[in-house]
């Protein structure tokens, strides 16, 4: 009986809000400021996408909901601040791209792609030190992007698109 009325609280709150059981079945039960490691593999992606969510510790706070948010915006997707559906399979569409590896960012795949489209990222060794974030500025300036160094969302990309 008990299970009975868990799956039908969770069917209901499914129903009654969707992007939030979305969520709960993309990275499951998730619990302000309580540790989930699938939070923390969602805020480490979203810190390499460029945005800030400070520390990722594994717990969804605020800092979490407003990257969610504007990487929605950024992807024109529905602002929902969850990670419902269309915002977990967009998140996984670039996960699987050429620029990850075990869901990190692979370096040796940035500097092959830096190299292919001109710009010397120094000896393709997987690191990204100077040589490579010189690289990644230079193309970042050449393609109207904020010359930051770092391997955001816009400059994968950008990058994905010179391949």
């Amino acid at each position: 009986m008990i299970l009975f009325l868990a799956t039908g609280c969770d069917m209901l709150y499914s129903v009654l809000h969707k992007p939030g059981g979305e969520e709960r079945k993309n990275l499951g039960e998730v619990v302000f400021n309580q540790y989930n490691p699938k939070v923390e593999e969602l805020q480490q992606v979203l810190k390499i996408f460029g945005y800030n969510i400070g520390r990722a510790d594994g717990k969804f706070g605020a800092g979490t909901r407003d990257a969610v948010a504007r990487f929605q915006a950024e992807e024109d997707l529905t602002v929902t601040r969850f990670v419902d559906k269309a915002t977990w399979e967009r998140i996984e569409f670039y996960r699987q791209g050429p620029f990850f590896h075990k869901g990190h960012l692979d370096g040796r795949a940035v500097q092959k792609a830096l190299k292919k489209a001109g710009y010397d990222p120094g000896k393709i060794d997987g690191q990204l030190g100077g040589n490579t974030r010189e690289a990644i500025k230079s193309f970042q300036q050449d393609h109207s992007l904020s010359p930051d160094g770092q391997m955001g969302l816009k400059t994968l990309k950008a990058l994905s698109e010179s391949r």
